[in-house]
């Protein structure tokens, strides 16, 4: 009912304004025809605001993809063309060798204070005191008997100690008992002799001995009566 009348109202008011009044058929044609129009009008009017809108929504659309265009992703770069594959075979890296020094039996005059049978082969003596053996490398530029470092040096444990640290590895010289320990680059082998005194050898690492070698050096040193303990 409410199409009908709103058809009836299009009629009327598209009918000019002429004396002879219009037939209720007529109208109804009118009507309906005048809506139809109406309807085209509308549907072209929204056809054009999408185009319009669907113009403006493109740009920004592509302005939004425009940095990725402007800035490619760089391909990803291939492992293997920058590393190259390395072989089956496992790669090991090697230590220098040390070469052990040999020992060769002592010749020439026993220093005071201590006796030795052993000689580390090429080193020499810088001095001996009641209080320690010293014996460095040939061409040592530090000459001092009482410098420690890099020499082997033989001495009696200090007057303050009553043993060597019992956390230190067992090392035997000449059957009696002994510790051996490794501080940086100083082996350090403190071993009982015969008469009951603890004796310490100090010896560098360069030496290239092992705790059996020391101990064999060790074996062949004698405490003189001379001999006496620092302190500290």
């Amino acid at each position: 009912m409410t199409d009908m009348k709103d058809l009836l109202e299009l009629a009327l008011s598209d009918i000019p304004r002429t004396s002879e009044p219009a037939s209720s058929a007529e109208d109804l044609a009118r009507g309906r025809r005048l809506l139809r129009r109406r309807r085209q009008r509308i549907a072209g009017l929204a056809g054009v605001t999408a185009a319009v809108l669907c113009g403006i929504a493109v740009p920004l659309s592509l302005s939004g993809s425009a940095p990725a265009a402007s800035h490619p992703v760089a391909a990803a770069s291939s492992p293997t063309a920058n590393h190259p594959k390395a072989s089956g075979k496992p790669t090991h890296a090697t230590a220098p060798e040390t070469h052990a020094i040999k020992l060769v039996a002592w010749k020439g005059t026993q220093p005071p204070g201590y006796r030795v049978a052993w000689m580390p082969k090429g080193w020499v003596v810088q001095g001996s005191t009641p209080f320690a053996l010293t014996i460095a490398p040939p061409g040592d530029k530090d000459k001092s008997p009482d410098s420690f470092l890099g020499k082997l040096v033989v001495m009696l444990q200090s007057a303050d100690a009553t043993a060597p640290p019992a956390n230190w590895a067992d090392q035997l010289v000449n059957g009696r008992e002994g510790k051996f320990d490794v501080q940086g680059d100083t082996q350090i082998l403190t071993f009982k002799v015969a008469g009951g005194q603890w004796v310490v050898v100090q010896a560098p690492v360069v030496l290239g001995w092992d705790s059996a070698e020391l101990a064999k050096f060790a074996g062949g040193v004698q405490v003189l009566a001379a001999a006496q303990a620092g302190r500290g």
